[in-house]
């Protein structure tokens, strides 16, 4: 494989990661903003491909109190990214077909992120026409949070194509561990969505009372993620410390696992303000935010502690394989 089909594939899987978590973050400003029904129908918003931006270009058939144009373009705004960002995958999975059809471990899971893709975009027309379904809306992140581990995972599978530093894993089977981890992080975020949305019933069944009141009704559930963060938090650090202390690790993994560690922690901090301050929503976006990074970065981890175990495994079946010198002198 010429190193620069390589090299190009691994820079497009990249960007294309930077591109969904661009969405990701859009995808949160929406949920917050409550922007999630600014564009009624799907794919045109108020019935246009341009929406319109003031209620005199409201088609007649559309109620002016519905509209708000802050809120449409917001909703618009994250259609339009998430096009791009089909088109990126689209790409990816191009690049993929042309120059790795015999790389099953690049090809394939980049014709899965397409037909992801695919379905997450149907999967939003579901979120409006379903008025916004708590499970529907939770489905929908998740799926992004999926589509983004895989395109982490071709990143990595590419950029491995193109290093062969024999320098990582001593012990075996650690990568288990941190797959564990995954799993929990993404149940703590749909844990994180059902507080969100309790807060939100809350805000709309009890205009009149404050943050701090929709909070104290919400305080079983929210003692409950609060607790299970902390306890997922200590898992990471626990492992991440004993991971750097017992292998040697490559100078890029090493820093994915510190990151992990430090990300983990800090949500902790964010969390508290989350609380502290009644929910703002710049804060409610950033925790949100954090935590698809978090995600990522664990799914980095992983994928790199995988590699460093077949990369060690080779390493000791040619060790074993070669003669000893004692064989070569007999």
């Amino acid at each position: 494989m010429p190193e620069k089909a390589v090299t190009t594939f691994q820079k497009w899987a990249t960007a294309t990661v930077f591109a969904v978590y661009f969405l990701i973050f859009i995808g949160g400003l929406v949920r917050v903003s409550g922007a999630g029904l600014g564009c009624p129908d799907w794919p045109r918003c108020y019935g246009m491909w341009i929406p319109p931006t003031s209620v005199d270009q409201l088609p007649s058939q559309y109620d002016p109190l519905t509209f708000n144009p802050v809120l449409t373009w917001i909703e618009y705004l994250n259609r339009l990214v998430g096009v791009v960002v089909g088109l990126f995958i689209l790409i990816l999975a191009g690049l993929a077909v042309k120059n790795f059809s015999k790389q099953v471990r690049i090809l394939v899971p980049s014709l899965a992120a397409l037909v992801l893709v695919a379905f997450q975009g149907w999967l939003g027309k579901i979120v409006v026409s379903s008025d916004l379904h708590p499970f529907i809306v939770t489905l929908h992140l998740v799926m992004a949070l999926v589509i983004v581990s895989i395109l982490i995972n071709v990143a990595m599978q590419a950029r491995e194509m193109r290093n062969s530093e024999p320098d990582m894993l001593i012990k075996s089977n650690q990568s288990r561990m941190v797959f564990g981890l995954w799993v929990a992080v993404m149940l703590q975020i749909v844990l994180g969505t059902q507080v969100r949305e309790t807060l939100e019933w809350l805000s709309r069944e009890y205009p009149l009372l404050n943050e701090f009141d929709w909070l104290e009704q919400a305080r079983s559930i929210g003692i409950a993620h609060s607790i299970y963060g902390t306890l997922l938090t200590i898992a990471i650090v626990w492992i991440g410390r004993k991971q750097l202390k017992e292998n040697r690790l490559s100078p890029l993994l090493s820093d994915v696992v510190k990151f992990s560690m430090a990300i983990a922690v800090a949500q902790i901090g964010v969390g508290v303000l989350l609380v502290r301050l009644g929910i703002p929503q710049a804060v409610q976006v950033f925790h949100q935010w954090m935590s698809s990074l978090l995600v990522g970065f664990i799914v980095a981890w992983l994928i790199g502690l995988k590699l460093a175990e077949k990369r060690a495994m080779r390493l000791q079946k040619q060790t074993a394989s070669q003669p000893s010198s004692f064989e070569l002198t007999n």
